[in-house]
């Protein structure tokens, strides 16, 4: 089970991209949980990252690998399951996590991509719905507009 220190200094974390990733929180995993964040090498764990759980009481983010600045989800280790998704980003060193169980999430925005996990996870947790928002998807094409003036 993970150990969070709730007597740390206090510090906000803010990510403009939070409320894009998941722009519909419905439901969470009452009084969130600390993760066991062993593995992890980034400071930040972004909002709709997966989590995952053993069904025994320890969460931890499901473990991912970055190649060439691209970061992609590993596999699920055997006898763990998808608890959800991260509500809202969070530090590392306090790795207290709202785990979202029923929502949207905006799967065009995520930090990493949920790649062949989206399936598992729509299977897994039904009551997440998953939306592609291309504006805030930053590998699509930007499309020019012209200015409109309104007649006088």
């Amino acid at each position: 089970m993970g150990n969070v220190n709730l007597t740390d200094e206090r510090k906000a974390v803010i990510f403009g991209k939070d409320d894009v990733i998941v722009p519909k929180y419905i439901a969470g995993i009452a009084g969130g949980r600390g993760l066991d964040v062993t593995g992890i090498s980034d400071e930040v764990l972004h909002a709709g990252h997966i989590i995952i759980t053993d069904g025994a009481g320890n969460y931890k983010p499901l473990a991912y690998t970055t190649t060439l600045g691209v970061k992609a989800y590993g596999e699920k280790p055997g006898g763990w399951s998808y608890a959800g998704v991260l509500y809202r980003s969070i530090l590392k060193k306090k790795p207290s996590a709202a785990i979202m169980i029923s929502g949207v999430v905006n799967d065009a925005a995520v930090e990493i991509p949920y790649g062949a996990h989206k399936t598992a996870l729509k299977s897994a947790i039904p009551t997440i719905m998953f939306v592609k928002d291309e504006v805030a998807d930053s590998t699509a094409p930007v499309e020019e507009s012209e200015s409109s003036s309104s007649a006088n």
